[in-house]
């Protein structure tokens, strides 16, 4: 059965992406679950002001020095992209993987330029964020409300900042990516688009049906 990519996810669907997150990181702190969801309501914007004061360093070319970085790594294993966040506005697309697949990086370069149009709004980011805490404070117990609120009350939430990982989610998940929109990849890469990821209950419901 053919999905609308662009269509909204069910709660059922974002309760089942958020705990395969948890599930899939248990080294997560909440910063890390907060940076998942923000990605994936807004994307990213460093690397349209990152470079602002260093032009000579075009996109392409950073692209291409972390491909080189990561030569000697066996990615056999390593995904081409993974959801982020819960919105399905935006997923993350490792690098290497991307080029070893003969993708062109100046594909990428032009959807990561291209991705900001297709930024989220900051009510659905909150109802979504409210959501994760309780399924996160469910699954992990290290985890507590009053240390959600103080993180909150931390960052200055309404403000919507963006944060780095922590170090031990970044020491488990070293690789290079990028966040695009959705919805440009799989225009383009529509050979790489797996409806289940996002839907994960419609070819159940289907044959039901």
């Amino acid at each position: 059965m053919q999905i609308d990519r662009e269509s909204s996810l069910s709660h059922k669907e974002k309760l089942f992406l958020i705990t395969k997150f948890a599930e899939e990181h248990p080294e997560a702190e909440i910063q890390d679950f907060y940076k998942w969801l923000y990605f994936g309501e807004f994307g990213v914007e460093e690397y349209n002001t990152l470079l602002m004061g260093n032009k000579q360093f075009p996109e392409l070319h950073v692209i291409l020095s972390e491909i080189k970085k990561e030569a000697i790594i066996d990615h056999s294993q390593t995904p081409l992209w993974e959801p982020m966040g819960v919105s399905a506005r935006f997923v993350k697309v490792y690098v290497t993987p991307f080029y070893l697949k003969d993708c062109p990086i100046k594909r990428l370069v032009n959807l990561i330029e291209r991705s900001p149009a297709f930024r989220g709004v900051r009510m659905t980011f909150k109802l979504d964020w409210n959501t994760l805490k309780e399924v996160v404070m469910e699954l992990r117990q290290d985890l507590s409300r009053r240390e959600f609120i103080n993180f909150e009350d931390k960052i200055n939430f309404h403000q919507l900042p963006e944060l780095s990982h922590s170090e031990g989610f970044a020491a488990k998940n070293p690789y290079f990516y990028r966040v695009v929109s959705q919805k440009l990849f799989f225009d383009y890469f529509p050979e790489y688009e797996d409806n289940s990821v996002f839907h994960p209950f419609a070819k159940n419901d289907s044959l039901i049906g």
